[in-house]
């Protein structure tokens, strides 16, 4: 029943709050960074047709894909909001996500950073952007809007977060697979 109400919530939200202003053919992500590039774009969907967020990942020159969430090069994943959702929500599915991709333990260890984060997540709207760099001298940096916001500098930490978008039974594979495929 819990499942099924958060679903409804999900849904409703969605469909009401969708800006059908920017088709996803036009993303707007810089070419480039201080030490990374632009490797990468893909758009979120939900249920197929709503447009939930543009992604863009970028990555220091000379790193593979395959590298993404094991190397020591600097990366980062940009999230561009094309509809409204509550903080509640974005915590609610990444830690849907985080109990579908790790064990209790991991979960468990890992619990206190996850919790300090999503304390800072914050209501977005068409438009907003959440920004997560990682940088193996300071870890995971979570900035909204360009406003830093967090900063944590655990690696491990920073690498298991990323998985939410990158690794395995992400919060979406069609993202995943299109933000990897270079």
């Amino acid at each position: 029943m819990k499942k099924h109400l958060l679903f409804v919530w999900v849904s409703y939200s969605l469909l009401f709050n969708i800006s059908w202003a920017m088709p996803p053919s036009q993303l707007d992500f810089h070419a480039s960074s201080s030490e990374v590039e632009l490797k990468s774009t893909s758009t979120a969907t939900w249920l197929g047709f709503i447009d939930v967020y543009d992604a863009a990942l970028y990555a220091a020159p000379d790193i593979q894909a395959s590298q993404i969430l094991r190397g020591n090069h600097p990366f980062s994943l940009e999230l561009r909001y094309k509809v409204s959702l509550s903080k509640s929500q974005l915590i609610n599915s990444a830690e849907e996500v985080l109990s579908r991709q790790h064990t209790k333990n991991k979960l468990a260890l890992y619990q206190r950073d996850t919790n300090a984060l999503h304390d800072l997540y914050q209501d977005v709207t068409s438009g907003d952007r959440f920004r997560l760099d990682i940088h193996h001298d300071k870890g995971l940096s979570l900035f909204f809007n360009d406003e830093l916001l967090y900063q944590n500098t655990n690696i491990s930490f920073a690498r298991y977060y990323l998985g939410l978008w990158l690794a395995e039974n992400s919060l979406s594979e069609p993202l995943r697979k299109e933000l990897l495929n270079w």
